[in-house]
């Protein structure tokens, strides 16, 4: 009965091994570049990625090819609005980047692995999956990271740019001519290279709610949803377009007003631990000569 429950064991842990591997490699992915940078290629306008490197691309086509079998529809999101909020300066797709992380922790993983082998230590098969995991996470939390930052410049510049677009159009400019003065005078600017897009879509033939709509899920941030929220109601109402921007950068400046005043006077309740420790310290520091001597029974 044992041999037999060994046997059954045995037969579903290689099952359990076996039966996915063979469901990722059964049918056969060309790992070539997606279709986008082909293109861009073509055209001459290619990004320099790691992907171009000729030491690195093998094994990340490789990848590649392996994670468009992977479904994973919560990550695959979560790159995309990594990756526009933080401006995707090289280029990358979502597979691509989701294959990047893919490398990343099957390289850390198997290094580590490989590592405690050699140094003969019993935790390689905890450490191994574990250190993947790890590099897997990293390049997720860089993205994360330089859209954060990225979005906390935009969110600086947003009042300015709201008002430089106001005067403009107070000038007798369009909301589009506006929009091409910015960017043609700071073209490096985060907010106006988002501006720029807005303004292709529209160009294009996308309604300017829509496009609006498209950068602010593009940027998180609740003060720009805000501020496309009242540009469409202005628009679908007839207001002056001038009068809501002024407007809504006075809002802007006044809720930064507020938070630097939040943040102020919860700095002197932060403070106040450390002074009370510090001032511990220099009791004990004056007073420990008589404490010493009062043990000692030698205080006079």
């Amino acid at each position: 009965m044992d041999i037999a429950l060994q046997i059954f064991v045995s037969i579903a842990v290689f099952a359990g091994i076996a039966l996915p591997i063979y469901a990722l490699f059964r049918d056969p992915v060309p790992a070539e570049p997606p279709v986008q940078r082909r293109f861009a290629a073509a055209l001459g306008s290619e990004h320099k990625t790691i992907f171009e490197n000729p030491l690195l691309a093998p094994i990340l086509n490789q990848g590649l090819a392996l994670t468009k079998r992977m479904y994973l529809p919560g990550i695959r999101a979560q790159i995309r609005q990594q990756l526009n909020a933080s401006g995707n300066p090289s280029g990358y797709s979502v597979q691509e980047y989701l294959a990047l992380c893919m490398v990343s922790g099957a390289a850390l993983g198997i290094a580590s692995a490989l590592l405690l082998v050699v140094t003969g230590s019993a935790l390689a098969l905890f450490a191994g999956p574990l250190m993947g995991v790890i590099g897997f996470a990293v390049p997720l939390y860089a993205l994360r990271d330089a859209g954060q930052r990225r979005c906390r410049k935009i969110s600086k510049q947003l009042p300015y740019t709201l008002d430089l677009i106001s005067l403009t159009m107070a000038a007798g400019s369009s909301f589009n001519e506006a929009i091409q003065t910015l960017i043609r005078d700071e073209p490096d600017d985060d907010f106006n290279q988002e501006l720029a897009i807005v303004l292709s879509e529209m160009n294009f033939g996308t309604p300017r709610a829509a496009a609006l709509g498209n950068l602010a899920d593009r940027i998180p941030l609740e003060s720009l949803r805000s501020i496309v929220g009242a540009v469409n109601q202005a628009e679908s109402l007839g207001t002056a377009l001038s009068a809501i921007l002024k407007l809504q950068s006075d809002m802007l400046r006044a809720q930064r007003a507020v938070r630097a005043e939040k943040l102020s006077a919860s700095a002197s309740l932060r403070i106040l631990l450390p002074s009370m420790l510090i001032l511990v310290a220099v009791v004990v520091i004056v007073f420990s000569p008589l404490i010493i001597r009062s043990m000692q029974g030698s205080l006079f």
